[in-house]
């Protein structure tokens, strides 16, 4: 008896000895616990710190990172494959504000994630489970290289560039002043002005128009007209990423364009509420109305986000001005509804004013932010997309589905 005893408590000793040799995980308040698997691929480095398979029930969490060790930015992809799971949903956050959720399924998060020289990314993935049934997958991380015949690189060599616009910022641009070139946040930016024809792009079942080339090599686009439903911008809080024009903005994506996230990027949407010293007015007021000149750099604060509305600075460079205007690219007829901006532009009785955008192609700052008025979508191409097309209303640009 005291025999079998000890041989029982052996074979417990080398089970357990076994498993965590061979890297089986532990269990932690029903949480599966994977050995740390780091991977070098060319010049990234990636720790999946609780490993990169997962076979989990409940809810639970697992981190990684990534880390470019290279003297020069570069890309990457975060993908989830081989998953089986069933009323499951994540979240994926990081160290540089991303925050990303979804259902959980086998799909490209990202296809192309920017991380600079000697940089480090630390991610939290956070997974909600509606029941006890186990969930399980693989997260995979990898480099992208830069390619060439981009997007950006297209619609660069299918248009001339100019330095100086043909009319002044101010002033309603009716002619074709066709691509020019500013700067923005993120280095030089290439946008489209007046009544250009060939900046048409055919995505996600809907017509949009090109506003420009981020200064990262993405694509802004804003819808060729606006959604069904009109809302107004807000009730309590007119911070952009708390005012109602933004869930009904994010209704929309999820119902219409959830099935081509991955290449749509992930963006900072430049939300400017400064306010000027007399408390009534904004600095954008001053800047685009009062001294004409529109800006792509964000004074204001940036909401990261997949989604998103134009400001009225991109307004103001696109060639409106507080006149009208039926000519620019903006202009769309079939729009019935003034739409909003996402730029501050005075406070009355209390109020909020952003700017609008009025069904002939006026931006103005007459409406309360409390009423229902149109809703305009705007996107970012990821930088890496590959399109046909050349852009005019009877070829548009298409997006190459990979």
């Amino acid at each position: 008896m005291r025999w079998r005893f000890k041989s029982v408590l052996v074979f417990i000793f080398i089970l357990f000895i076994a498993c965590a040799s061979v890297g089986v995980g532990y269990l932690f308040y029903n949480e599966v616990v994977e050995r740390s698997n780091v991977v070098v691929d060319g010049d990234l480095t990636i720790n999946y710190i609780n490993g990169d398979k997962f076979n989990l029930s409940g809810d639970a969490t697992i981190a990684f990172s990534v880390t470019n060790n290279s003297d020069e930015e570069k890309y990457y992809y975060i993908q989830l494959s081989d998953v089986y799971a069933d009323g499951v949903n994540y979240e994926l956050t990081s160290s540089d504000n991303l925050d990303v959720s979804n259902t959980l399924k086998s799909d490209i998060i990202y296809n192309q994630v920017s991380i600079n020289s000697n940089e480090t990314i630390n991610y939290t993935l956070n997974f909600k489970s509606n029941g006890s049934e186990n969930y399980s997958g693989t997260i995979k991380i990898g480099l992208r290289s830069n390619e060439e015949n981009t997007f950006a690189d297209v619609i660069l060599a299918n248009n001339n560039v100019s330095d100086t616009t043909l009319t002044s910022y101010g002033e309603s641009a009716t002619l074709d002043e066709g691509l020019l070139k500013a700067e923005d946040d993120l280095g030089t930016a290439y946008y489209f002005r007046g009544a250009v024809t060939n900046n048409n792009v055919s995505f996600g079942g809907f017509n949009w128009k090109i506003v420009k080339i981020n200064g990262d090599g993405s694509v802004k686009l804003v819808l060729d007209g606006i959604l069904e439903e009109i809302s107004s911008y807000y009730e309590e809080s007119y911070a952009f990423v708390e005012s109602n024009i933004v869930e009904v903005l994010e209704s929309w994506y999820d119902a219409n364009l959830t099935d081509y996230s991955s290449y749509i990027a992930y963006y900072k949407f430049c939300n400017d509420t400064t306010l000027e010293a007399n408390g009534t007015s904004y600095a954008a007021y001053n800047r685009i109305i009062t001294n004409m000149i529109p800006t792509y750099v964000c004074l204001g604060y940036s909401e990261n986000g997949k989604i998103g509305l134009l400001t009225a600075d991109e307004v103001a460079m696109a060639g409106g001005s507080t006149n009208n205007n039926t000519s620019y690219y903006l202009y769309n007829g079939d729009i019935e509804t003034a739409y909003y901006t996402m730029t501050s532009a005075k406070t009355q009785n209390s109020n909020y004013y952003p700017f609008i955008v009025t069904t002939d192609g006026t931006l103005s700052d007459d409406v309360d932010g409390t009423l229902l008025r149109g809703v305009r979508p705007v996107i970012n191409i990821i930088k890496t997309a590959k399109v046909t097309g050349t852009g005019t209303l009877d070829d548009p640009y298409q997006i190459i589905m990979n």
